[in-house]
């Protein structure tokens, strides 16, 4: 079975540390770089191929922006983008809701390093995990502001 290979993006260089440590003590994973803003973290995501990035929201050029960016930051034309995967100790509904609407498919709390390899594999296996307390409320939010843009229809309504 192939490793899945994962990027880290964190401006916190202990952060980093943390995070591939504890990957790489995993046989399913290969942490095959890191980065501390999102310039760098573009730039790496292109020249490794990258199945999943571990991205912290509130890093230099990080977050919601740094999310939807790394759909044009693939290594070659037609390559499948990473799974993006929010790690921050900010959990809030709002900033949870605004990772998901910039394409994140997990959002994980900073400090439970326990689970992390077993949710990381859920999500590039295609999951979506939000493993933070405020996950029903951005869910919420995220069908509630659905409902309204449906409802709106063309003209507005």
């Amino acid at each position: 079975m192939a490793r899945i290979r994962v990027a880290i993006a964190d401006d916190d260089a202990g952060i980093r540390s943390a995070l591939a440590d504890v990957l790489a003590a995993d046989p399913r994973f290969t942490v095959v770089g890191s980065a501390s803003t999102g310039e760098e973290l573009c730039r790496l995501v292109r020249s490794v191929a990258a199945d999943v990035v571990l991205l912290d929201v509130r890093m230099p050029g990080g977050g919601a922006d740094a999310a939807r960016a790394l759909g044009t930051c693939t290594p070659a034309p037609g390559a499948r983008p990473p799974a993006v995967i929010a790690v921050s100790g900010h959990t809030g509904a709002a900033t949870v809701t605004s990772m998901l609407r910039a394409g994140a498919v997990g959002y994980l709390a900073k400090g439970r390093l326990a689970r992390l390899p077993d949710l990381v594999a859920r999500c590039a296996a295609g999951e979506v995990v939000l493993a933070v307390p405020s996950a029903t409320d951005a869910l919420r939010r995220v069908v509630r502001e659905d409902r309204g843009a449906t409802h709106a229809g063309p003209r507005g309504r």
